[in-house]
């Protein structure tokens, strides 16, 4: 299974909103296929597994990060072929909650006499597949906040200095990032203050969609974020009033979805399900730290990010603040997925836990 967990991370950024799979045949003790899922819209990964088999997988037992579709989409069923190819025993990482699946498939196979054994390494396949599990359940995309700070928890000093908290390492591990997830978004005075791309460059990927909020549109049009290098979509407010730039970003294929003001701030749920709506299945929010506050106290991010320099800065402009939290028990805890080193930068995954 863990074979086929880093066979599915292969598919990262290619087969949104379809979930990563990999799967691995094994016979005799020896793997005899192995396969995932490429690229939306294409073969799954049990099929592919099934046309690299170097011999017949009758009787073999076949490793599989989630329960086989047992329905006919862009692609026939893989339960159907799992059963015409005689396999004896199915293992299965995590299972599918979608309404057309939901334990289906499983049932389907054990209705043709194979043996299924599920949840072998659950956690970490329900990790991989975070985003299209929520996505599935809720149909609105996982959140997920990435920021670069100091030791101190600062994303930029007083004067707004920000270029480099982190290092080069850090840097093109974010860009990596952003080709997995679906969506990166900004606020108004990210763009304003860094003119940024939000492309990936310092590693092959696809760029994610560019979602900039701007409720009254007052983003000026030379703006790299409208240089038609890759979707972007601006979530402005019901009440906004300017035509002109309405009419500007449509002319140049810029989406803009109109939302209602909530205590001062774009209503981010309502915007969050009409994403969804457009198969946006993840979104990583960059910034700047007014978003990740609302976020994170609203309770509405799901992930974090976070890259943390070896930098002192004081009373810099913190990425997280304003919480009414009254004890350390009460306040965000973060479950640890995975912790790396780029140099001296510490880049630290998790989930965020939110207590009542």
């Amino acid at each position: 299974m863990e074979i086929a967990i880093k066979l599915a991370l292969k598919g990262a950024g290619k087969v949104s909103p379809n979930p990563m799979v990999g799967a691995v045949i094994v016979k005799n003790g020896v793997i005899i296929g192995k396969g995932y899922h490429k690229a939306y819209g294409q073969n799954h990964a049990e099929v592919n597994a099934f046309e690299s088999c170097v011999t017949d997988p009758a009787g073999a037992d076949m490793y599989v990060t989630l329960e086989p579709c047992c329905h006919f989409g862009k692609t026939p069923p893989c339960t159907g072929r799992i059963i015409r190819e005689k396999i004896k025993r199915v293992f299965i990482g995590s299972g599918d909650p979608s309404p057309h699946a939901a334990g289906k498939g499983i049932v389907q196979l054990k209705n043709a006499g194979i043996e299924v054994v599920t949840g072998v390494c659950e956690k970490e396949c329900t990790i991989l597949n975070a985003a299209f599990l929520k996505f599935a359940t809720k149909k609105t995309p996982l959140i997920v906040i990435k920021a670069a700070v100091s030791a101190d928890g600062c994303m930029a000093a007083d004067s707004g200095d920000s270029k480099w908290i982190t290092n080069e390492k850090s840097r093109k591990y974010s860009h990596r990032l952003r080709s997995f997830y679906d969506a990166v978004l900004v606020g108004k005075n990210t763009v304003i203050n860094d003119d940024p791309e939000l492309t990936v460059r310092h590693v092959k990927g696809r760029n994610p969609v560019r979602i900039v909020l701007d409720s009254r549109l007052e983003i000026p049009s030379s703006e790299k974020v409208f240089d038609g290098t890759s979707e972007t979509i601006v979530i402005s407010s019901n009440s906004a009033d300017n035509k002109t730039a309405e009419t500007f970003l449509k002319d140049r294929g810029i989406t803009v979805l109109k939302v209602d003001m909530k205590d001062g701030f774009l209503d981010l749920k309502t915007a969050f399900m009409l994403l969804g709506e457009r198969k946006i299945t993840s979104v990583m929010a960059e910034g700047g730290g007014t978003i990740h506050s609302y976020l994170l106290n609203n309770r509405i991010a799901d992930r974090l990010n976070l890259f943390t320099a070896p930098v002192l800065i004081g009373s810099g402009k913190r990425f997280f603040s304003g919480s009414d939290f009254s004890s350390v028990d009460s306040s965000i805890w973060l479950d640890i997925i995975d912790i790396k080193h780029f140099g001296d930068d510490i880049f630290t995954d998790a989930f965020l836990r939110y207590r009542d």
